[in-house]
């Protein structure tokens, strides 16, 4: 039984996008103090440099899948973004001043950033065909970034945020090797190929004309946007009020634990759930959680208010990933997963992280309450698609 199921599509890709998840588990919380311990950035200087790539991504990553999309075979344009942004990660680590830090990391987070998306929809797509369901990929890639968490903030609190460059090149030289080695060729649809560039990219974005599909995107780009402050500065923030390291990396992995147990429930709660309905619970969970997180609480209130990255995080992630592909063509569904992924995880979100540094810089803890305000846009403009307790029948 454990043989079959690792020789399954839907196993050999979550070693990817497991091996993406160690390099996201350490770049997203302590990237950003290794450019203040290393390299004695400022407040903005941080959200610049970690915000640029999300907000160029709305027009980058669209061309990158589209570009993607017309690969005879799926997994070779992932293993090609995978080798750059460990290219470009290796010279920002190795750079000094903030436009040269600023330009590798650039680069390395376009780039590594843009195969996220194409191997969740190469998930997606296998786990409807096989025995290992997306939620459980989907949940070990998330495993892995808790033990990025844990184990990482456990070396930088033993060695210092100088260790943070190994682990994430070695994740991204894994995930590089696994795309190559493990995974099987996915051949693509013949007619992805024949559109070319344009014809692919011109059906892709006739998905933006449809209301509901714009309407998913705004709503779960807001959503997910509302954890710019916490990604970027929530490790600053607790360091200032006293919290160490090691705890640090125990919260962040917590929330995501919790997470991992929501989806590996997913096929029990889709069974009542629609995606629309986890939208909406998504945005619910965020606009609490933030707003809570603006009066600085210490001690015990913070493991409940991580829980919630259950429902701020993965329900609306899970519900807006359902909605798209159910909305694209099949030649252009890299192509559609990245117009989520770049409102997401990338415009909306970068432009959260840059007003973060100036938030952080004058209201340090407070800044969550501009989170609070995306995320309840987030869910007003999801409300109309259904109710909460809207069941799948």
């Amino acid at each position: 039984m454990l043989k079959a199921i690792l020789n399954e599509p839907t196993a050999r890709l979550t070693l990817v996008m497991s091996s993406l998840y160690a390099a996201l588990g350490v770049t997203l919380p302590y990237l950003p103090r290794w450019l203040e311990d290393e390299r004695a950035l400022s407040g903005p200087e941080i959200g610049a440099i970690a915000s640029a790539a999300p907000i160029a991504r709305i027009i980058i990553g669209p061309m990158l899948a589209t570009w993607a999309d017309g690969f005879r075979d799926r997994r070779a344009p992932v293993v090609v973004l995978c080798l750059l942004g460990l290219v470009f990660y290796g010279l920002m680590f190795s750079a000094h001043g903030f436009w040269a830090l600023f330009a590798f990391c650039f680069l390395a987070m376009t780039f590594s950033q843009a195969a996220a998306p194409l191997v969740e929809g190469a998930t997606l797509r296998a786990s409807a065909m096989g025995r290992l369901p997306f939620g459980a990929a989907r949940g070990i890639a998330s495993a892995t970034f808790i033990l990025a968490n844990v184990v990482g903030g456990a070396l930088i609190a033993s060695f210092g945020v100088r260790v943070a460059p190994f682990w994430v090149l070695a994740s991204l030289a894994a995930a590089a090797l696994a795309g190559w080695l493990v995974v099987k060729p996915e051949p693509a649809p013949d007619r992805a190929a024949a559109l070319g560039f344009r014809g692919r990219l011109k059906v892709g974005v006739s998905l933006l004309k449809a209301p509901v599909f714009l309407r998913v995107l705004a709503a779960s780009g807001l959503i997910q946007a509302a954890h710019g402050f916490y990604y970027g500065f929530s490790v600053l923030v607790w360091g200032d009020q006293g919290i160490s390291a090691t705890t640090i990396g125990l919260l962040w992995g917590f929330a995501v634990a919790v997470e991992v147990v929501f989806l590996a429930s997913l096929p029990i709660i889709e069974r009542r759930l629609s995606p629309e309905a986890l939208l909406i619970i998504g945005g619910a969970g965020a606009l609490v959680r933030w707003s809570l997180m603006a009066f600085a609480p210490t001690g015990f209130a913070l493991w409940p208010l991580q829980a919630l990255h259950a429902l701020s995080f993965a329900a609306a992630h899970v519900g807006a990933l359902r909605l798209v592909m159910r909305s694209a063509p099949e030649e252009v569904s890299g192509l559609a997963q990245t117009f989520y992924a770049s409102l997401a995880s990338g415009a909306l979100l970068g432009l959260a992280t840059l007003a973060s540094g100036y938030l952080y810089n004058l209201f340090g803890a407070g800044g969550y309450a501009a989170m609070a305000v995306m995320a309840g846009a987030g869910l007003a403009i999801a409300a109309p698609l259904g109710s909460v307790g809207l069941a799948r029948r």
